[in-house]
């Protein structure tokens, strides 16, 4: 299959935001190590995704489950430090698991709306009465 130019950049693209995540999840990461895993990621989105709107999907979806994943090992960092842990670190903790779920709703959701944007027909919800009445209108 051959890919465009234009497919080729979104998806290396794609795959350094979700490189970039996963070096801030992870705390920091070698050079070599942020070079695999965006050459990993743009390979599996060429293999995976149909359209550089697939490939955004794809990577939201995983910028949200990074954001999510976030808070964990501050939390299991906190429960090293005992019953009482510092004041600072409870904050620090506070602070990810807030900024955490909110940017990983916003990015799930994101991803979402691009799903339902290149699937318009596979999710369907049922018209309210006052849409239905609407529709009706416009067709008429």
């Amino acid at each position: 299959m051959p890919y465009s130019l234009k497919f080729l950049i979104n998806a290396v693209l794609g795959a350094m935001a979700v490189a970039g995540g996963l070096w801030l999840l992870a705390g920091g990461l070698s050079v070599v190590v942020m070079a695999a895993a965006v050459v990993g990621l743009t390979v599996v989105f060429a293999k995976m995704c149909s359209g550089a709107a697939h490939v955004w999907m794809w990577a939201t979806v995983l910028l949200g489950l990074e954001s999510l994943a976030w808070p964990v090992p501050l939390v299991i960092e906190l429960r090293s430090l005992g019953a009482e842990p510092p004041l600072d670190a409870m904050r620090e903790v506070f602070t990810a698991v807030l900024f955490g779920g909110l940017s990983g709703i916003f990015w799930l959701t994101f991803a979402y709306g691009l799903y339902r944007r290149i699937h318009p027909d596979r999710v369907a919800a049922p018209l309210t009465p006052n849409q239905a009445k609407a529709k009706r209108r416009k067709q008429s």
